[in-house]
């Protein structure tokens, strides 16, 4: 419904940690061959467990191993994204908040 749907546009970073990102736990994130992805940081920064485009920046530089453990995942497809989607879902805490601690 259009009335359930609202938009924040330049939200100051700490006001959207604090009104959304700090009530999550996944941040999906579906752009190809971005050049950056400052909102997949914004996600890992805030604690979320990334998943994105297996493309430009969060490939090459983001959703990268750190000391050859994941950070995160990396999608193409609808059925890879839904793999990476229920993965991510069905973690322990301890795994999640450790793939969390690496980001």
């Amino acid at each position: 419904r259009p009335d359930d749907v609202q938009f924040e546009v330049n939200l100051p970073f700490p006001e959207l940690v604090e009104r959304y990102l700090s009530k999550a736990s996944l941040g999906l994130h579906t752009m190809w061959n971005e050049h950056f992805g400052i909102c997949v940081v914004e996600f890992m920064a805030a604690g979320l467990i990334p998943i994105a485009h297996n493309s430009g920046g969060p490939l090459a530089d983001i959703v990268v191993p750190f000391k050859g453990k994941d950070t995160g995942f990396l999608a193409e497809t609808e059925d890879s994204y839904a793999s990476c989607l229920l993965k991510a879902s069905l973690m322990s805490a301890d795994a999640a908040n450790a793939m969390r601690s690496r980001a």
